[in-house]
């Protein structure tokens, strides 16, 4: 038996008893994974805005979060690959579902890493960056969330149509990325357009990593695919 934090707000925490490996489930588990990596991301972005230094180190610390969260998952999906009971209790058809779930897992994982990463940008030159290159910077990154809670839900829904089709999404981050690069080039400002490339880079992963999850998903439901009778 132990503890999880399982929800947080302004207002408080809900922890969770848990009695065996199964009351968190695995998808409890991954969407709190999933909202605290973007929870992270989103105020990432407001430290760089607002050169805030405080905040950027929360978004830091709250790595570990993340990190735990995943190290829970990892820990029910070997039980499930060894324990056939444990793998239909969670939901999966077959091992090879938990292997893939855990490259999904490790995706999010390094959500969080990148947004380590845009906090770190804010302790190392602590200025902020301001104006249409962040709004356009924000636009990005919302657009990479978009399509990483479109390859999520097609990995909770094993929908193969909605991953092929975050696939395709996560290929238009590169206008936003260009626009935003064509942009810096009447900028004289050495020091921001290095911050903001290096940026740029972080918030593109966001959007390949969503495409990737998307081939996992097409991957684990393939064989529904070909087994669907013609019409």
């Amino acid at each position: 038996m132990g503890t999880e934090i399982t929800a947080d707000s302004s207002d408080g925490i809900t922890v969770q008893i848990l009695i065996n490996l199964v009351e968190l489930s695995v998808d409890a588990a991954f969407k709190r994974m999933m909202l605290l990596a973007k929870s992270m991301l989103d105020d990432a972005l407001i430290a760089i805005k607002e050169g805030n230094g405080e905040l950027a180190k929360e978004v830091i610390n709250s790595d570990d979060d993340v990190d735990r969260f995943g190290f829970y998952i990892t820990r029910q999906l070997a039980i499930g690959i060894e324990n056939e009971y444990m793998l239909k209790e969670m939901g999966f058809d077959n091992p090879r579902d938990c292997l893939g779930y855990r490259v999904v897992v490790k995706n999010v994982e390094r959500l969080g890493d990148h947004a380590v990463r845009l906090s770190k940008d804010v302790l190392d030159y602590k200025t902020p960056i301001q104006g249409k290159n962040f709004d356009r910077i924000q636009e990005m990154s919302s657009y990479a969330i978009s399509v990483m809670d479109d390859a999520c839900l097609a990995l909770f829904k094993k929908d193969y149509d909605q991953a092929e089709k975050s696939i395709e999404n996560a290929n238009n981050i590169q206008k936003y990325e260009k626009r935003i690069l064509d942009n810096l080039k009447t900028s004289k400002d050495e020091e921001e357009i290095f911050r903001i490339r290096k940026i740029v880079e972080n918030v593109k992963r966001v959007a390949e990593y969503a495409s990737d999850i998307g081939e996992i998903v097409l991957n684990m439901n393939i064989e529904k695919i070909l087994k669907k009778p013609e019409m």
